[in-house]
């Protein structure tokens, strides 16, 4: 079925890519034109088997979950602006566009492109880390190695991920029970992140309260937590998270936003610009939290009107932002507000085109037929 859809992947591809570098966006004509290709090739394919005897319902039912997956995925990965809507839509044509056949590798039932999301991840991930080795130099890696170290074994950022993982990742098994999903493993992990950035970005620090209660409730009705298969697969669990968190909080995070972002003044700043830092508001703060601040080099406090706003690098686990940028940049009243405060300078991130890594992830995913990573698996 691939020969069906590889021309119009193929000229997608190209045409967005070409879009996203040149001019930094992705023209929605394009990503309508693949939608209704995908359309009208499955409608054919479906209308031609039918009348042979030969269609497969199962298929026609994945089909369509797969498709809400990737439209879920493409508007709450936007939303908390994780990519652009762009990316959202293009992620949501390519998943239309391949055959369920061509994910041999890693097969996932009901949701397939997610393996497609790994692949297109894992090269953005491998593209960024070796622009950063190619630009740092070797104290910049003894700093940031030091910094990783300090936050991995942070006491009360590791008790924060143990609360939050205990309740949310059980709360989503139950979820995915109910569609007889609870073993997809993948699957309960991303929708633990999705579930845990909603939570926090909604209420905030009050989430923590929220978790207490769920873990309370989980300890008197999950037998399963007092068994030492548990420990272990949570163990793991927690190591993961906690990698994840700590590369993101300070350590690669913190080297690629001197690297690919620069300090400019407020009246330079232009709607669409992505800040490399956030603004938290607090109406509050005694002299002891205040102090604790100001020893930290890559923070400063502005007050204003009696409020203290403070200025510090943006966190893809931080949701306290007083400004709230969305992924397509600032607004010309979100400029406003920051000159009223005012904040004289600002840093701004260095933009890099996704939709390259996605055309790639596309074709890695056709050539390997599947997860990347379980096909090197398999060769060793």
């Amino acid at each position: 079925m691939l020969y069906y859809f590889l021309p119009a992947i193929i000229l997608l591809g190209i045409i967005t890519s070409y879009g996203d570098i040149k001019y930094g966006k992705i023209r929605n004509k394009w990503v309508v034109f693949a939608l209704i290709y995908a359309i009208v090739a499955y409608t054919t394919l479906i209308t031609y088997y039918y009348f042979r005897g030969g269609l497969n319902s199962h298929y026609l039912i994945e089909l369509v979950t797969n498709i809400c997956f990737a439209v879920t995925v493409g508007f709450g990965m936007w939303y908390f602006c994780l990519w652009t809507a762009g990316d959202g839509k293009l992620f949501i044509a390519y998943s239309a566009l391949i055959p369920l056949s061509m994910y041999k590798y890693g097969y996932q039932e009901w949701i397939p492109s997610i393996t497609l999301l790994i692949n297109i991840f894992i090269l953005g991930l491998i593209f960024i880390l070796g622009l950063i080795i190619y630009k740092s130099r070797l104290k910049e890696f003894k700093k940031i190695s030091l910094s990783f170290v300090r936050n991995f074994f942070d006491p009360k950022r590791l008790l924060n991920s143990i609360i939050y993982l205990f309740a949310i990742f059980w709360i989503v098994g139950i979820l995915l029970s109910f569609i007889g999903m609870n073993q997809n493993y993948i699957l309960k992990m991303f929708l633990t992140i999705l579930v845990f950035y909603g939570i926090k970005k909604k209420l905030g620090e009050k989430s923590f309260y929220l978790m207490l209660i769920i873990v309370c409730l989980r300890l008197a009705i999950d037998k399963s937590v007092y068994s030492l298969i548990f420990l272990k697969n949570f163990l793991i669990l927690i190591f993961v998270w906690r990698l994840i968190k700590s590369f993101i909080r300070k350590s690669a995070s913190g080297l690629g936003r001197e690297l690919f972002s620069k300090e400019i003044s407020i009246k330079d700043l232009k709607p669409g610009m992505p800040l490399s830092e956030s603004i938290e508001k607090k109406e509050k703060m005694n002299e002891k939290e205040l102090n604790a601040l100001k020893k930290q080099e890559d923070i400063k406090i502005i007050k204003t009107n009696g409020i203290y706003y403070i200025k510090k690098p943006k966190s893809g686990f931080e949701f306290n932002s007083f400004i709230d940028e969305e992924s397509e940049g600032i607004t010309k009243e979100q400029i406003n507000i920051l000159k009223k405060i005012g904040i004289k300078n600002i840093r701004v991130a260095q933009t890099i085109p996704f939709a390259p890594f996605m055309f790639l992830g596309v074709i890695l995913t056709l050539i390997t037929k599947g997860n990347i990573l379980i096909l090197i698996k398999n060769l060793f």
